[in-house]
């Protein structure tokens, strides 16, 4: 589309009386590379293209999408929206669109121009040694995801951009069996950038410390459970921070106050080692853009500092409705969406207690190295997580690995229950599903202690 077919667009909408008009088009490419039982199972690609339409009215958000991008087609789908606005005054009015602001992030090797053969060859690699590290290493699945997404944002009040965002990443799932026991572990590494994001993967790293964990896990033992103190490894470990308060820090909640932090600014609400950053502008990092999905340009966010709540993460939409600045983190997965408050990259800052003090420190308790997925209400703060690897901590000393370990609590008292923070920051990449759908985010965090919270078992 042109800037003369946005403009009419717009003006049509504008016209009917809101207040408000967004267009969001969308081109998108996406390749999946799966290799299972050491064959290439499939390449799996989808090519999507759209526009989304978004409109406000006395402080309501009406939106439709379709991907017939034909200019009566898409007047049809506004007509239809616009039955749905009451109280509208209609007067002709003209949209003049900024001049098009191009931000494209820089990108050194492009999806297309690394050759497939070199894909297949780095995910037989990795299955290889993956499979070499054990015989009791049953099955592999290793997979390589890349996507390419082209935006251009126009509304009402003349903005004009467009953008880019290209992600790649590397995945495996390792199988372990012996007898009747089977384990499997995850782990992934990508980047917001081309297939450069390659020159800082060890692929032999990344395929034996995938297979020692889904070894190690076929002897573990049970855990009864209780309440302990627990220590919480590096990257990803950070799934508890983005679950347990992440979410309860978008607009999307906190606007309405169905947040347990809504109305929490300038408050205390966790320990003073707490500080927590969402930054959408780290370069090449998995969840990193530019601008967002209403073309604000992305900012480092602090959340929390030192315990104190310092910012919500805010959309066009709830800004007016809270009275809050725009944070640059208004994301969508697509243009059948439209965009709300989302995270970005969410990290809890360093601090500079030692690891080795912390397992010290810890008559009885767990340590648990890496995470998996987890949920939690922002209504009320309460989640669950599932823990990958985890091992006991006897007398100031890591001991057994454990299996079937949980974390359960609520985002307000883990808050407020860090006790200690080393330096070790690292990140990790995943995805996040919201009323926007389902976003790329990263997740970090340095080794944490937690004095005290229930830690489900398997007994």
């Amino acid at each position: 589309m042109n800037k003369k077919q946005y403009e009419e667009l717009l003006s049509y909408i504008i016209s009917s009386g809101v207040e408000f008009a967004e267009l969001y088009y969308e081109e998108k490419s996406m390749k999946n590379f799966i290799l299972n039982d050491s064959k290439l199972e499939d390449i799996k690609g989808n090519n999507t293209k759209g526009i989304g339409i978004r409109v406000f009215h006395n402080d309501n958000c009406y939106y439709a999408a379709t991907n017939n991008l034909k200019i009566t087609n898409i007047k049809k789908e506004i007509d239809i929206l616009l039955s749905n606005i009451q109280n509208k005054n209609k007067q002709e009015k003209k949209i003049k669109l900024n001049n098009e602001e191009i931000l494209y992030p820089q990108v050194k090797i492009e999806h297309n121009d690394y050759p497939i053969k070199d894909k297949i060859k780095l995910l037989k690699a990795i299955d290889k040694e993956v499979r070499d590290y054990s015989k009791y290493i049953n099955q592999v699945r290793v997979g390589i995801y890349e996507a390419d997404k082209k935006y251009t944002i126009t509304n009402s009040n003349g903005l004009y951009k467009t953008s880019k965002e290209i992600v790649t990443r590397v995945y495996c799932v390792p199988y372990a069996k012996k007898g009747d026991i089977m384990e499997d572990t995850f782990s992934s590494f990508g980047m917001g950038c081309g297939y450069e994001c390659l020159d800082n993967f060890n692929y032999k790293d990344f395929a034996n410390d995938l297979a020692e964990v889904a070894v190690k896990k076929l002897s573990a033992k049970k855990f009864k459970g209780g309440k302990v103190p627990v220590v919480i490894g590096p990257g990803f470990g950070a799934v508890i921070f983005h679950e347990a308060c992440g979410h309860a820090l978008e607009a999307t909640a906190v606007a309405d106050s169905l947040s347990v932090l809504s109305n929490k600014l300038n408050k205390v609400v966790g320990s003073e080692k707490v500080t927590l950053i969402d930054d959408g502008t780290i370069e090449n990092e998995w969840g990193s853009s530019i601008i967002d999905s209403e073309g604000t340009k992305t900012q480092k966010n602090i959340l929390i500092e030192k315990g104190v709540l310092k910012s919500y993460l805010v959309d066009m939409f709830n800004s007016k409705k809270m009275n809050h600045p725009l944070t640059g983190s208004s994301r969508r997965e697509s243009y059948l969406y439209p965009p709300t408050s989302r995270m970005n990259n969410t990290y809890l800052d360093k601090g500079n207690d030692k690891i080795e003090d912390m397992i010290k420190s810890i008559d009885y308790g767990i340590y648990c190295k890496s995470m998996r997925g987890g949920s939690v209400d922002p209504k009320t703060g309460d989640f669950n997580f599932s823990v990958d690897e985890s091992y006991l901590i006897e007398k100031g000393k890591i001991t057994d690995m454990l299996t079937g370990i949980t974390l359960i609590g609520k985002g307000q008292e883990i808050l407020k229950e860090v006790e200690m923070v080393s330096d070790d920051l690292s990140l990790g990449t995943g995805y996040c599903g919201s009323i926007s759908g389902n976003i790329h985010v990263t997740i970090g965090e340095p080794t944490i202690k937690v004095s005290n919270i229930l830690v489900g078992g398997s007994e």
